[in-house]
């Protein structure tokens, strides 16, 4: 086992002293091709630091060639033969030299172009949500608001459910759990995720607050794999921004309303694999969901590469009518696909309740970055959980919301079908409660956001979807907060909005997205 010499008084980072010191061994012989590196879990412990420092060491020898990580295996020192152990030992002499050798060392112009890429993007999406702040004076009619109005929900149904978990409660609602959850809550939700034909355990569940931790997880452990991360775009575009925040680059496949575009497999050609994330169910902002035929596509891309799918199903219980397509679980299986989902949509935003099912082995891995992060959910919002599953609150409420949701789509598509100009086009929702639209080519949904907040109507521009900013001809408008009387008078006031934007030609509208604006 090698002595690691970590100052960590120092001011270089300590994932760089790790590295450091990897490379040194390799450069003295003391580990050579071939040899495997202890696991991410045994370092950390012996070294005395998180999980998430040392995947950092790791990723940065293996983009540096030094190392290769081979899923279910583990890491190992890079055959060196191609280039020569002469070659190899001038290379990480010359990496010691420039990273260590200088307190303030300048980062490398390619890291440094991705760090300038990676601020840009983040730059103009803070832009477009400040804009966003004009839709919030008074007598505005919101379609903009994509989670489910409190209103909906029974009156007295948050102090029923406490009641209930109280009555029914005993320690385990005062103790800290394991962080893996709650043992009879991931039961239940193994149980519901089995009913819809894939079979899991409660071992491939983990407790979550809220999906997107499952996803920051999933994120912070690809650390370690260094999977090239995919989205499909346009997306909920905090996904894209969990994986940026982290340092990793985020590529994006374009969806239309069947699903990631046929071009997948040539544009995700190569010998790596990916991570790909994408939402099956009542797509945000689309709100159609995976078809067959793409379903069969994103499988068979991802069973020929090897690569993992990130399924976020937290639209699955509000989709509405024809049968959806099955969990992508149910053929990629565990081991390729981690499935993401929560309560906030289908029953309430507060609770922060989610979970997160994949193999055995990587919910362990992710419990102990959870463990890391928060150690464990809130017992008693777990409890609250488990008593709305089990005692049929579950079941009634979602019920409910799709006949309402239902409604209330319907309502849309006929005042859209009503009053909208005919040069708008859009896909009819499958669920959920948000669809897109599409201006013609070379109109500014940014513009078009400003001129319907004149006429008492907010919308969100396209570029809120999409970590690059595009789609600027679109925008999506949702049916989850307003009322089916406030739906029509919403779209007419709209309408009226549209019509009068497209009647000007379009024109350059820059960078801002306003420039037609005036």
């Amino acid at each position: 086992m090698l002595n690691y010499t970590i100052d960590k008084e120092s001011n270089t980072p300590l994932y760089m002293q790790i590295r450091t010191n990897i490379e040194d061994a390799i450069l003295k012989g003391e580990l050579r091709p071939g040899d495997k590196l202890p696991s991410v879990t045994c370092l950390a412990k012996d070294i005395g630091v998180t999980q998430a420092t040392v995947r950092r060491a790791l990723q940065d020898l293996g983009k540096a060639g030094h190392t290769s990580c081979h899923v279910g295996r583990g890491t190992f020192v890079q055959d060196a033969t191609s280039a020569g152990e002469e070659g190899r030992a001038k290379d990480i002499a010359e990496s010691k030299h420039t990273r260590m050798g200088k307190k303030n060392t300048q980062p490398s112009s390619e890291n440094s172009r991705e760090f300038a890429a990676r601020r840009l993007r983040m730059g103009v999406g803070k832009a477009l949500n400040d804009i966003m702040s004009l839709a919030e004076k008074p007598g505005i009619i919101h379609l903009t608001r994509g989670v489910p109005d409190p209103g909906l929900l029974p009156q007295s149904f948050l102090q029923e459910i406490t009641q209930e978990t109280l009555q029914n409660g005993g320690n385990e609602l005062l103790e800290a759990t394991d962080p893996l959850g709650r043992y009879d809550l991931r039961r239940e939700i193994a149980r519901r995720f089995t009913e819809r034909g894939t079979v899991v355990t409660p071992e491939q569940v983990l407790i979550t607050n809220g999906s997107m931790q499952g996803i920051t997880l999933v994120a912070q452990a690809n650390l370690g794999t260094a999977h090239n991360i995919i989205c499909e775009t346009p997306c909920y575009k905090g996904i894209t921004e969990i994986f940026t925040a982290m340092g990793q680059w985020v590529e994006t496949i374009t969806r239309d309303s069947q699903g990631p575009m046929p071009n997948l497999p040539d544009r995700l050609a190569g010998d790596n694999p990916f991570l790909l994330y994408l939402c099956p169910y009542a797509h945000n902002p689309m709100g159609t969901s995976l078809s067959h035929e793409r379903y069969s596509m994103v499988v068979k891309w991802a069973k020929r590469t090897g690569s993992l799918v990130l399924a976020d199903e937290i639209f699955r219980d509000l989709c509405l009518g024809k049968t959806p397509q099955p969990s992508i679980m149910q053929e990629l299986g565990a081991e390729q696909s981690v499935v993401v989902s929560s309560l906030s949509k289908s029953v309430m935003t507060g609770l922060r309740l989610g979970w997160l099912i994949s193999s055995p082995e990587r919910v362990q891995q992710l419990a102990e970055l959870k463990r890391l992060m928060d150690h464990s959910c809130a017992s008693f919002i777990q409890g609250l959980a488990l008593n709305i599953f089990k005692s049929g609150h579950f079941d009634a409420h979602t019920k409910k919301m799709q006949v309402i949701y239902k409604s209330r789509r319907n309502t849309l598509m006929k005042a859209l079908n009503r009053y909208m100009p005919k040069e708008i086009t859009w896909a009819e929702p499958d669920g959920g409660f948000s669809l897109l639209l599409e201006l013609p080519q070379g109109y500014s949904s940014i513009a078009m956001f400003l001129s319907a907040i004149e006429k008492g109507v907010s919308i969100l521009p396209g570029p809120l979807f999409d970590i690059d900013h595009r789609f600027v001809h679109c925008f999506r408008i949702s049916y989850a907060w307003a009322n089916e009387e406030q739906i029509k008078e919403g779209i007419e006031l709209l309408a009226s909005a549209v019509e009068t934007f497209i009647s000007r030609p379009p024109g350059d509208t820059g960078l801002s997205g306003v420039g037609s604006y005036q």
